[in-house]
């Protein structure tokens, strides 16, 4: 029997009305959930970058086919986001490829405008910020406040470095934290400050290194203007090493260039990292391509390039025949290690430099070892050696294997504290064995190693880089009380963080007053977790970021 009209209208209407409610009830639900447990924020600026980026220009080299970013200037509008880019902008200087030293045309290009994030609020009321977090705060460095009724409304976003009670210094481009103590934390003569460094987490770690050479990107060299020559040099002639391709008669013929081959039973042979064979890549410094324009700025005409010793050397290493070691090796200071993998071992070891260059090694000891199965013939094998923050690891397949201990290697605080404050590295002098050396030695029997990539730790500058000493420095210890936070950006050259801030915080009617150069627990936002609108394109005919990059949609380390 068919339904009555009015019972069937009736139905609609409740149906309309349930519909509304819930478009409702969603509304609600989501500014609840905007306002209490996620925000989204914009990332205005590369003070973090390649972490997160501001607006940028991305480049393709046409030449070695790397791909890189590079930062723009601009003015942002009152609310700090990024409308007030241009679409497309023409570069004001030629950027140069950062693996191979390609000089970038200055045609018109579309900016890439600032990664959109999602920050976990609240979150620091349930457990405590840990140094490494990503971190969302309301800006203690505000200008032009008023001082009866000041009002912070500055969003910025920084890496944690610092979690009071303790204190920060800055050495040689790392991070140092010693007890909290006013006049500053002594050893036991009284003299030397008592500091240890600072090792950044795992995957923390594993999100700051920045590529110096990926030697998978080689120059096809059929591009004007670009005279690049393989970094990668043979020590000596008749090494046994092969550079260019076609590795031996038992190999297969025209070999990419980007393999390595060695071939001799009777003697080993090793290449070596030169970084001054592409002088526009910067090679071994803290140099980053993103701020090229304010390197070459007239007013940072006092930077220098420092060198960084902080790296990690990466290679596929396959075995054919015969039973000699493949060996990497990097030095710190007047330090050489080796990752030595020989059939059924690998060990690691260390060694001393007499000499800048690899003329004089003395005094070389094994400080770990372990067994691994690498049977000649079998599937390529990655090995890596890092070097960084005075810990020495060697992984086989992603794995770590070998690491050293605190008794085995550790910072010598005394000499470091002495150099930074006697301001050595002022001129750009870090000393005779400030370059790093970078190896790779192999003896009696033939293998191939490929996908070979050297990258660098962030460099963290201090004060002798500028004329004025900033916080966390030798002459300005940045002591934290009990909560407390000492932030800076992954991007240090152009970073505007916690080293620089000057104006303390005083608000006597919230019983707040906090020295300069630090984040007040109650200033603390949250901690950005994901990237979900990743450094889109803009329509011409809109303001918008239409157009995001979902490639790069990720996690923040």
């Amino acid at each position: 029997m068919p339904e009555p009209t009015a019972t069937r209208a009736a139905q609609g209407d409740a149906n309309y009305k349930d519909t509304i409610e819930s478009i409702l009830i969603a509304f609600i639900l989501a500014f609840i959930f905007r306002a209490f447990v996620v925000e989204a924020y914009v990332i205005p600026t590369g003070s973090m970058a390649p972490t997160l980026y501001g607006a940028h220009m991305r480049f393709k080299c046409p030449d070695c086919g790397y791909t890189f970013d590079a930062g723009v200037r601009g003015d942002r509008n009152a609310a700090g986001d990024d409308l007030n880019f241009p679409s497309d902008a023409k570069p004001d200087i030629n950027f140069h490829c950062p693996n191979c030293g390609y000089s970038m045309d200055t045609t018109l290009q579309p900016i890439r405008f600032g990664d959109r994030i999602l920050v976990m609020k609240y979150l620091y009321l349930f457990q405590k910020p840990v140094p490494g977090d990503v971190v969302v705060f309301k800006s203690p460095n505000e200008e032009n406040l008023v001082p009866e009724d000041p009002e912070y409304g500055t969003n910025y976003i920084k890496r944690l470095i610092g979690v009071g009670p303790e204190s920060i210094v800055i050495l040689d481009g790392d991070v140092y934290t010693g007890a909290y103590d006013a006049n500053g934390p002594l050893a036991a003569d009284g003299k030397t400050p008592a500091f240890k460094i600072q090792r950044k987490p795992a995957h923390v770690q594993d999100a700051l290194w920045r590529v110096i050479f990926n030697n998978d990107f080689i120059p096809h060299l059929g591009v004007a203007n670009n005279p690049w020559q393989q970094p990668w040099e043979e020590e000596s002639p008749a090494s046994g090493w092969n550079t260019h391709g076609g590795v031996s008669s038992t190999w297969p013929s025209g070999a990419p260039s980007r393999a390595f081959g060695f071939s001799n039973p009777a003697a080993s042979g090793a290449i070596v990292f030169n970084s001054d064979s592409n002088p526009d890549t910067h090679a071994l410094t803290d140099y980053l391509v993103y701020d090229e324009s304010e390197h070459r700025d007239k007013a940072h005409q006092d930077w220098r390039p420092l060198y960084v010793s902080d790296l990690k050397l990466s290679a596929d290493y396959i075995r054919k025949s015969g039973d000699g070691p493949l060996r990497l090796q990097l030095s710190k200071n007047a330090d050489l290690f080796t990752a030595e993998v020989s059939p059924g071992t690998v060990r690691l070891l260390r060694a001393k430099r007499v000499a800048p260059d690899r003329s004089a090694i003395v005094d070389e000891t094994e400080l770990q070892s372990a067994a691994i199965s690498n049977p000649p013939g079998a599937r390529p094998m990655r090995v890596e050696l890092i070097n960084v923050d005075y810990r020495v690891s060697v992984r086989i397949d992603g794995k770590e294997i070998l690491a050293t201990t605190d008794a085995q290697y550790s910072p010598n605080v005394a000499e470091l504290w002495r150099k930074e404050d006697q301001e050595d590295m002022g001129s750009g002098d870090q000393g005779a064995f400030a370059r790093p050396l970078v190896r790779i030695e192999a003896a009696r029997q033939e293998s191939r190693v490929d996908h070979v990539v050297l990258s660098r730790d962030i460099y963290y500058l201090s004060h002798r880089q500028i004329s004025m000493p900033f916080w966390a420095t030798t002459r300005k210890i940045s002591h934290l009380g009990d909560g407390e936070y000492f932030v800076m950006g992954d991007n240090s050259f152009i970073s505007g963080d916690a080293r620089y801030w000057n104006t303390p915080i005083k608000l006597p009617r919230e019983h707040l007053d906090v020295e300069s150069g630090r984040v007040p627990e109650r200033f603390m936002l949250g901690k950005a977790f994901f990237v979900y609108w990743p450094a889109g394109y803009r329509f011409s005919l809109l303001p918008l970021n239409a157009v995001p990059d979902f490639g790069e949609m990720r996690s923040i380390r």
